[in-house]
C-alpha cells in the first residue's frame, strides 16, 4: 500500500492525506521511517506544493507519531529531514537548527551532528562568531567525515572566523586562500557542482548567502 507513494510526482494535498491516512495501521517506529524514506520522493520534483506537502507531513509526525516510538532515533530521522526543508528548500535557517538540535538529542545512530549543526549556525548567524559556533566547530574537528567539499568548506570558515577573533592575521590569510580553492569563482555559476570521491557523490550545494561571503573575503 505504501509503495505506490513512492512513485507519484506531484503531492497535493489530497495525496498527502491519502499518505497520513494509509499510515494508519503501521506503528508509529514505522510511520517515521516511511517519511524519512519518503520525503526524498515528494521533493525531487522541486515545485512549492510538493515542498509545502513534504513540511506539513513531517510536522504532522512530530505532532502525531512519536508518543509510542520505541527508539527515539525514529524520532531523528523525522527532525532529520524537517531540518534539510528549513535548510535547503526554503532557506530558513532559524527553523533549521531547532529541528536539527532534536535531530541531535534523539539521534543514536549516526556521526556528524556537530558539522551539520556548524553548518547551520554559521548561515544562521551570518558567519559571525558565537560561544556556540566555536562549541560545535570544536566538537566538529573530532567527528568521522570523509573531506567533502560541503563539510570542508563550513569547517575553515568557522575556523577562519576563530582565527580572526584572535587576530592570528597569518592563518586568516592561510584559511582565506583555502576556502576560496574549495569554491572556485569561475565554477560559483553552478550551484550543484558534483566531483567524486572514490564512490561517494562530492557535492557542494552552495546558497547565495555563502557565494556572497566568499566573494567578501
Amino acid at each position: 500500500m505504501i509503495n505506490k507513494f513512492f512513485k507519484k510526482n506531484f503531492w497535493d494535498n489530497e495525496t498527502k492525506d491519502e499518505f497520513l491516512q494509509t499510515l494508519a495501521i503501521y506503528s508509529d517506529d514505522e510511520k517515521c521511517r516511511f517519511i524519512f524514506d519518503i520525503i526524498p520522493q515528494i521533493l525531487k520534483s522541486n515545485n512549492n506544493m510538493n515542498i509545502i506537502n513534504a513540511e506539513n507531513i513531517l510536522v504532522y509526525a512530530t505532532q502525531h507519531f512519536f508518543n509510542n516510538v520505541s527508539d527515539t532515533h525514529c524520532k531523528a530521522l523525522v527532525y532529520y529531514r524537517l531540518g534539510q526543508v528549513y535548510e535547503l528548500y526554503w532557506e530558513d535557517y532559524i527553523r533549521a537548527y531547532t529541528a536539527y538540535k532534536k535531530y541531535e538529542l534523539n539521534n543514536t545512530q549516526y556521526d556528524g551532528v556537530h558539522s551539520i549543526l556548524l553548518r547551520v549556525l554559521l548561515l544562521r548567524d551570518n558567519f559571525t562568531y558565537s560561544e556556540e559556533l566555536q562549541k560545535e566547530l570544536e566538537l566538529s574537528y573530532g567527528e568521522t567525515d570523509l573531506g567533502l567539499r560541503k563539510d570542508r568548506i563550513y569547517e575553515n570558515i568557522g575556523s577562519l572566523i576563530m582565527a580572526q577573533k584572535e587576530s592570528n592575521d597569518e592563518l586568516c590569510e592561510k584559511l582565506t586562500k583555502r576556502i576560496k580553492a574549495i569554491v572556485k569563482s569561475d565554477e560559483w555559476f553552478f550551484l550543484d557542482l558534483i566531483f567524486r570521491k572514490d564512490t561517494i557523490p562530492d557535492s557542494l550545494k552552495a546558497p547565495q548567502k555563502l557565494l556572497d561571503y566568499v566573494n567578501s573575503l
